[in-house]
């Protein structure tokens, strides 16, 4: 972005030579590419961050340069503007909100279209644009005075007495106005009013309504759009402007009615226009929360000795309100969206005292060789966790010790459980035996707020007692929540299939083999939905839906569904390593077998079954679906499998797959007793 020095000095009398103060700004997080003389002014080239839309003005960098150098900032000062004429009716109507959240409109009477003063010129020049006419050039200045962009439309153009912002419809045709005819899509934002398009929101005007010499009325527009959806529709373009640039950055709501008021009074003194009456519709965006600044953990970040007032002060420069002594409470500007924590104000201190003028010092650095299990456990617990949380859980970490309540309607006996002599409270009476009963009132603390959905994990340590042994191990802990109306949406055991393909997803990502599910009783879950991860004869875990006395007594209503694992065993069973398959070189069929089947018969044992008629050429079997109803008889279940047969060495001939498919299809029927349908 280029930036004019002489234009800057307007809003900061700074009198630092332009290559020392492109050197300040790099230093202060705003890299100057370059710095080249031009017509008796300095042209600074800027990289600006993603995250600081603000600086794509020179409002923006002069705010910087005043932090900087301790020199006192000068915004053009904001005159009153008198409505003149009669306030006509007018209406701006956003059907489509979320892309416009705040839109203004003022209305110019009687503009004088011609030739710009010289001084707008060169400003213009000096920033690489080329005079167009006045009021088309005032608009451009205030883009670049302010950072917001703005419109005009010849309002004599327009068809009726209202401004609609809604998508566009499927190939809606806009001739823009460098000419090209442009079909646009419903993603993209236009607008217009009931019979034609005159623009596109963010990034270009339409031809039918651009300025012109023989325009008298002007309507200019000022408005918020949102970043993603120009972002995308610029892209869909092809297309990329002064306009679309900022809008995609993310402008700022409370600069577009200053900027209006700039750019109207600017068309007053210059093009001799009437003000006329103001319109807004939307909300602009609300005031922050204060951030907590404590100066004593800044210097302990930083290695500095920066005073109270000192922090404060580069603040205030930066146009951030700042109260306190050693904690400052600090409220962040609406034009800088991207400081809302206490390591951003640190960051802004830091850059504006100057990182040069912080001390290079090595850090401590605590060498530890940790042996080969302990790299292999701590690996394989990172694979966990990326695994649960690509299936989007969140990790929570919950205390070790819990209450006796917590444990109450629990099938864990008080007297196997390791107490805790001199307990801080009766929250921490007992080392936990299981990490259920906090995941659980983990997920009714988030449930009681009015989440919808609630996933989450812990990865930790639970204490069981073994006879006269105190044994730690390594747990992990699952909890699934739907808010009921959407639960009952969907099949009651979605949700129960849905975890059960999170804990298959983990064991295929730490590559345990021998591993398979099996219906078991447990008196944490329900009858019905209650499974024991196996893998031999060793019972790895257990999950289900939580009985409905349980979640009642954590004050939960509708399906928890939540498991354990014992991690130590996993981990011991645990392969991550995979070698190189190469991919097949013969083409698959598929078969799809519908049937009945006693309840009483596993999906398993059909898939084991099929697999060992089939023999080698069968490469998977896939359970379509399940339906129980009218259709099937009491004590069966409809169930639809898919068989994918390939094999390695050759095409298969239509002979060989209906061959192995009739076997397994009489198979099936033999042993199970099943009703092919």
């Amino acid at each position: 972005m280029k930036i004019s020095y002489k234009w800057l000095r307007e809003y900061v009398n700074t009198k630092v030579r332009p290559n020392l103060l492109a050197h300040w700004l790099t230093m202060a997080g705003h890299e100057v590419s370059s710095v080249k003389q031009k017509a008796g002014d300095f042209i600074f080239d800027i990289d600006v961050t993603p995250n600081r839309p603000d600086c794509l003005s020179h409002l923006g960098i002069a705010r910087e340069i005043s932090a900087i150098t301790d020199k006192p900032f000068k915004a053009p000062r904001k005159k009153r503007l008198r409505t003149q004429g009669q306030k006509q009716d007018f209406r701006i109507i956003r059907d489509d909100e979320n892309g416009c959240p705040f839109y203004t409109a003022r209305v110019l009477r009687g503009v004088k279209v011609g030739p710009s003063p010289l001084w707008l010129v060169r400003r213009l020049n000096a920033v690489g644009l080329q005079s167009i006419n006045n009021v088309v050039d005032i608009t451009n200045f205030v883009l670049f005075e302010t950072g917001q962009p703005l419109h005009v439309f010849d309002m004599d153009r327009l068809s009726g007495d209202e401004i609609i912002i809604r998508p566009a419809k499927i190939d809606e045709q806009l001739v823009t106005i460098d000419g090209t005819q442009r079909t646009l899509n419903p993603g993209v934002i236009v607008i217009g009013d009931r019979h034609k398009v005159y623009a596109i929101a963010g990034i270009i005007g339409g031809a039918d309504s651009a300025i012109s010499p023989s325009t008298k009325n002007v309507l200019l527009e000022s408005a918020c759009f949102d970043p993603v959806r120009i972002r995308r529709s610029s892209l869909a373009l092809g297309l990329s402007t002064d306009s679309s640039y900022r809008f995609e950055r993310g402008a700022d709501s409370h600069n577009t009615i200053y900027a209006s008021d700039r750019a109207a009074c600017l068309m007053k003194d210059i093009a001799k226009a009437h003000v006329g009456a103001f319109f807004s519709s939307g909300k602009q965006a609300s005031v922050r929360a204060k951030i907590i600044l404590r100066v004593a953990y800044l210097n302990k970040i930083l290695g500095t000795a920066i005073r109270p007032a000192q922090a404060r002060q580069i603040l205030v420069r930066l146009g951030y309100k700042a109260q306190g002594g050693c904690i400052l409470e600090v409220s962040a500007p609406s034009y800088r969206q991207d400081t809302w924590r206490e390591a951003d104000l640190i960051e802004e201190v830091a850059r504006i005292y100057g990182y040069e003028r912080i001390a290079a010092v090595a850090p401590s650095i605590v060498i530890t060789s940790p042996d080969d299990n302990t790299r292999d456990l701590a690996a394989k617990h990172d694979m966990a966790k990326d695994a649960l949380m690509a299936n989007g859980f969140n990790e929570v970490i919950s205390y070790s010790l819990i209450g006796r309540d917590m444990i109450k309607d629990m099938p864990w006996d008080e007297d196997d459980c390791i107490t805790v002599k001199n307990p801080q409270s009766k929250e921490q009476e007992i080392m936990r035996p299981s990490l259920i009963p906090g995941i659980i009132k983990t997920a009714a603390y988030n449930i009681s707020r009015q989440l919808y959905d609630v996933r989450l994990f812990e990865l930790s340590h639970a204490y069981v007692r073994a006879q006269n042994n105190y044994l730690e191990e390594n747990r992990l802990a699952i909890a699934l929540y739907l808010k009921p109306r959407i639960e009952k949406k969907t099949a009651p055991e979605d949700s129960f299939f849905r975890l059960k393909g999170v804990i298959l997803c983990l064991m295929d990502t730490l590559g345990v083999k021998e591993f398979k599910f099996e219906n078991t009783m447990s008196q944490l879950f329900d009858e019905h939905y209650c499974m024991a991860a196996i893998s031999g004869s060793l019972i790895l875990g257990c999950f289900g839906r939580l009985r409905g006395n349980i979640a009642r007594a954590y004050g939960i209503t509708g399906a928890v569904y939540a498991g354990e694992i014992n991690f130590d065993q996993v981990c011991a069973l645990a392969q991550p390593r995979r070698g190189y398959k190469p991919l097949p070189r013969f083409p698959y069929a598929c078969r799809d077998i519908s049937f009945a089947v006693s309840t009483s018969v596993e999906y398993q044992q059909i898939a084991a079954l099929a697999r060992r008629i089939g023999g080698p050429i069968v490469e998977n079997i896939e359970l379509l679906n399940e339906y129980r109803g009218k259709q099937i008889e009491q004590g069966y279940r409809g169930l639809a499998i898919r068989i994918v047969f390939r094999s390695r060495e050759k095409t298969l001939t239509e002979e060989e797959i209906n061959s192995a498919d009739a076997s397994i299809r009489t198979g099936i029927k033999a042993s199970f007793g099943v009703i092919l349908r």
